[in-house]
């Protein structure tokens, strides 16, 4: 039988063309599957524009660091990126030391080198393990007595109870602005006592633009950055490793409010908890929630209306108070785009370069009300081969335009969780979303015990009695 040479030789010619043209940033890492689909390394990092945000300050002279501080388990010193030489706390149990990979991957996600961080504009000054509770109290008694007090805590660590809450509040009033990982064992509330206006409370959200499974919610909830278990970091061995939950949510964060404070100095917790939430992306929950109507982290935009603000007011800070409170600062026009991006979804093996990629990625950062460049990034990274980074540029434009088509998706997405056991996939937190398929789906996985197994569908279907079905309604700007 003849072989036929074309049809063998085309895909391997599309193939290397895609390889060599990507815009895709690899570094060393490589592409992740998630739920039956395929994922960037640093789709968090993209999916935000640290990237975009580290090319845009590097282009500003004058920018210093900002002195930081990181409370968490604890720290590997050698594995973190140390402007000054600081007493760095090691993590241990009960006087043993332990591999402290929480608080390192904690530290990397914020200015470690590469792709992984937010920032490049960060001056460690205090790293303090905080667990157990107490030492919460002699961390922050310290903050007096340092020549170069941090202006922003980074906290992934639960607080022990009300008394932080007040140390907090005292924090706040001093200027000093602190993010707090909101906590992951929903559907309990976030803890009352980390309920407080004086700290920012940070969630997070999957690959595709959902909450993720575990991230807890409340009013006080201010915004939710990309996390999961799929997020890029370096851990206490120095290797490239994942991390996730609210804990890789809060560092992506706070590492974006170190970039608006060296732009802008004065920028105290209010006005930076203004700024994330007026720049964020509705989520899924804005469509209906009564209590839960955070955003998702808009780094890139937050950063340059930092910039537009500093060029407007320096460092003069009721100028900046002023211009924050300002519309006209929020608004951009759009970048021009070639053809090559215009027709990205009218042929399925287009692949864009970097430079038209990064004019379509600011577009949507800057402008995302305009859902045409959501669709077409979709199309840029499914003709790449990444599904998950499209579902997630298509899902940001069904949020505004067709709430009851991602409601279809995301309960097809649920009963596929079910059958393959996806046991942490978001399509599964909201079972008010769901329909009577995702019940057969639970009955027949109890009755074979197969995909998420008898016991934990049956946990399931019993959440399911209590829970009303509702239809997303229409977005309103």
């Amino acid at each position: 039988m003849a072989l036929n040479l074309r049809r063998l030789v085309a895909p391997l010619i599309l193939l290397l063309s895609s390889v060599a043209h990507s815009f895709v940033e690899l570094e060393d890492r490589q592409p992740l599957d998630v739920e039956g689909g395929r994922l960037t390394p640093y789709w968090a990092q993209e999916y935000i524009g640290a990237d975009l945000v580290k090319e845009e300050l590097r282009r500003i002279s004058d920018l210093k660091p900002v002195p930081f501080a990181i409370y968490d388990g604890g720290f590997e010193k050698q594995y973190i990126h140390l402007l000054r030489d600081i007493p760095v706390d090691r993590e241990e149990d009960r006087g043993r030391k332990m591999r402290a990979n929480h608080g390192t991957k904690v530290a990397n996600l914020i200015n470690g080198r590469g792709m992984i961080s937010v920032s490049e504009l960060v001056d460690y000054v205090q790293l303090r393990r905080v667990n157990p509770g107490a030492f919460y109290f002699q961390a922050i008694e310290e903050i007096s007595k340092l020549q170069n007090p941090p202006m922003i805590i980074s906290n992934s660590m639960g607080w022990p109870g009300e008394k932080v809450t007040a140390l907090a509040e005292k924090l706040d009033h001093q200027g000093l602005i602190w993010v707090l990982a909101g906590g992951n064992n929903h559907p309990e509330p976030v803890e009352s006592y980390e309920q407080t206006p004086h700290v920012i409370i940070a969630g997070s959200y999957s690959p595709r633009g959902l909450q993720t499974i575990y991230s807890q919610e409340s009013k006080e909830l201010d915004i939710l950055a990309p996390s999961d278990d799929y997020l890029a970091s370096i851990n206490a061995s120095g290797e490239a490793d994942l991390f996730g939950a609210t804990s890789g949510a809060a560092p992506l964060i706070s590492g974006t409010i170190a970039n608006l404070k060296a732009l802008l100095p004065s920028l105290n917790r209010a006005q930076a908890d203004l700024l994330l939430k007026r720049t964020a992306h509705p989520s899924l929950h804005r469509l209906y929630s009564n209590i839960n109507h955070a955003g998702l982290l808009n780094s890139y935009k937050a950063v340059r209306v930092a910039m537009k603000v500093r060029e407007l007011c320096d460092s003069e800070a009721s100028c900046v108070a002023k211009e924050l409170e300002s519309k006209r600062n929020f608004t951009f026009p759009p970048l021009a785009m070639s053809d090559a991006i215009k027709s990205v979804c009218n042929n399925p093996t287009q692949v864009l370069n970097k430079e038209d990629t990064e004019t379509l990625r600011k577009n949507f950062l800057l402008n995302s009300e305009k859902v045409e460049y959501s669709k077409m990034l979709a199309c840029a990274y499914r003709n790449e081969g990444y599904s998950i980074n499209a579902d997630y540029y298509e899902n940001m434009a069904l949020i505004r335009t067709s709430p009851a088509k991602l409601q279809d998706k995301i309960r097809i997405q649920a009963g596929e969780a079910v059958i393959h056991n996806y046991s942490e996939s978001a399509a599964l937190r909201d079972l008010n979303l769901l329909d009577a398929n995702f019940k057969k789906a639970l009955q027949t996985a109890i009755k074979q015990d197969t995909g998420l197994g008898r016991f934990n569908a049956e946990i399931y279907l019993n959440r399911l009695k209590s829970i009303k079905p509702i239809q997303l309604p229409a977005y309103v700007p």
